[in-house]
């Protein structure tokens, strides 16, 4: 062996792993459903002449992914009759992997110009049983290896689940363009069936196996106990309060709407702590919504400490801003700065995935040498470099400028996004304690996304105002909140030591 392969075996063999190497699989069954609800999905609906404002409503759909926090712990705890066999995560995987096969299957079926309305609600059926395979596969990663594979884990997810966004993305209209819409769909339905197939032959995680599903009564008494109808009643205010201010701070209907569902689902279930606590006949009722739903909360706090957690939280909810605002407008940009279709495609849609790919696999190495929040602050850095790289882009007087140049920007981009997703997702899930995972894991997956999908929202209205040069430096300063809270964590020991992961 070479010194060169053996320098490469010794960093990289974490990736031979077998929990590793089946996360490939899952990333894939996992990545698949994602585009066929929504961007594969608004090429088809343009094609069978569904008019732009119909269009817009669809997107919608892709609030189950968004929302999938508030049945997470359903699946968390619920043990699903029938299905016991194959464990807690093995069971609610395979059950979210055929409702998906089968609303892909239905969709295929069916006509959006004929039946809009009958077809939207497969849509909201394939996109919710996607949501719930999203909630069981991340569990399922997080629980089946330690903490020293959680970088590998993450990284190999990616590479499938980016795999699937091409498959379910360029794949599918590549085979609705020569064989139609009905044998697309049905083509991607075949291509779902590697899920339920991987689902049947990986082997329940061992730490589930070892815990119970219910948990402690006591302990379930004693967060009851701690309970007041006065702060209840606080939060209904404060949530009612801050729901109204961001439905009319963001002018997008799709924002709004968003915002809307999320708020009221959380008014729910505040509503309905306070209506059972002090009724003695719905104690059962109580303690289901506090063993569910408010234990994984106030476990997270109390294993943190408030001082830690609340940083904590606000880096999730604010790493993936200048990331998820910068994207939404690329290929918008791409366009206005006078590239190609053909030559978009080729630079970030085959080059640019195969870069991303390049930085989830490093993000793993680097996680397992330095850490994940170390390798979060790297992949920040060049992200910030890269929205700084397109406003330059977007300044230049040429148009389009050279397409070395659309390169070096989606080369930048990619490999910093590869880096800052997956050293994310390691990240977070060293936080999740392995009693709550699913739950607290969608907890954070709300957190980030809600926030970030709203405010990359409003992209167009933005760079009307001010410009695309602007724009850009605008997305690169959205992120400093996160950067000064890395920063601040990485000088806290206790910080480093929860986020630590794979560090060596």
């Amino acid at each position: 062996m070479t010194p060169a392969a053996g320098w490469f075996q010794r960093r990289f063999a974490s990736y031979a792993h077998p929990a590793v190497r089946r996360m490939v699989f899952l990333g894939f069954a996992s990545g698949l459903p994602f585009p066929l609800v929504l961007m594969t999905l608004s090429a088809r609906l343009q094609q069978a002449g569904i008019e732009r404002t119909t269009i817009g409503t669809f997107s919608l759909v892709g609030l189950a992914y968004s929302l999938k926090f508030f049945w997470s712990p359903v699946v968390d705890r619920l043990r699903l009759p029938g299905l016991g066999g194959l464990g807690q995560r093995r069971g609610w995987m395979l059950l979210a992997q055929c409702g998906v096969i089968l609303g892909l299957v239905l969709m295929a079926l069916h006509s959006p110009a004929n039946h809009p309305l009958g077809f939207a609600m497969l849509a909201v059926f394939t996109a919710f049983c996607g949501a719930t395979q999203d909630i069981v596969i991340d569990a399922y990663r997080i629980e089946s290896t330690g903490p020293g594979l959680q970088g590998a884990t993450a990284a190999s997810y990616q590479v499938g689940y980016m795999i699937a966004l091409i498959c379910g993305g360029a794949g599918a209209m590549v085979a609705a363009s020569g064989y139609g819409w009905t044998i697309a769909y049905l083509i991607m339905a075949a291509c779902m069936l590697l899920a339920p197939t991987t689902c049947l032959v990986i082997p329940e995680p061992v730490a589930l196996r070892d815990r119970r599903v219910r948990v402690d009564p006591g302990l379930v008494a004693a967060t009851i106990a701690r309970m007041r109808a006065r702060s209840l009643v606080i939060a209904v205010i404060v949530t009612a309060a801050a729901g109204a201010l961001l439905h009319y701070a963001l002018p997008a209907r799709t924002s709004a709407t968003v915002i809307d569902a999320s708020v009221g689902a959380i008014l729910a279930f505040e509503l309905a702590l306070l209506l059972v606590l002090k009724a003695r006949p719905l104690r059962p009722v109580l303690e289901k919504l506090t063993g569910s739903v408010v234990l994984p909360l106030t476990d997270f706090v109390g294993r943190m400490g408030l001082a830690l957690a609340i940083p904590m939280l606000l880096l999730i909810v604010t790493y993936r801003l200048n990331y998820m605002t910068m994207g939404v407008a690329a290929n918008t940009f791409y366009l206005d700065i006078g590239y190609t279709l053909d030559q978009i495609a080729l630079v970030s849609k085959v080059y640019g995935v195969i870069l991303t790919l390049v930085g989830a696999l490093l993000a793993g190495w680097l996680v397992k040498q330095r850490g994940a929040l170390q390798a979060m602050l790297l992949g920040f850095v060049l992200l910030t470099a890269a929205n700084l790289f397109y406003g330059y882009l977007a300044a230049m007087p040429a148009r389009p400028p050279a397409l070395t140049w659309l390169a070096g920007g989606i080369s930048l981009d990619n490999v910093a996004n590869g880096i800052a997703g997956t050293a994310f997702i390691a990240w977070m899930s060293s936080l999740t304690s392995k009693d709550f995972t699913a739950t607290q894991y969608a907890l954070f997956g709300t957190l980030w996304s809600l926030p970030a999908k709203s405010i990359a929202s409003q992209w167009g209205r933005i760079v009307d105002a001010i410009g695309y040069p602007a724009f850009y430096v605008y997305t690169a300063a959205i992120g400093l909140p996160s950067l000064l809270l890395i920063l601040w964590l990485l000088r806290t020991p206790a910080a480093r030591r929860a986020g630590q992961g794979d560090a060596a």
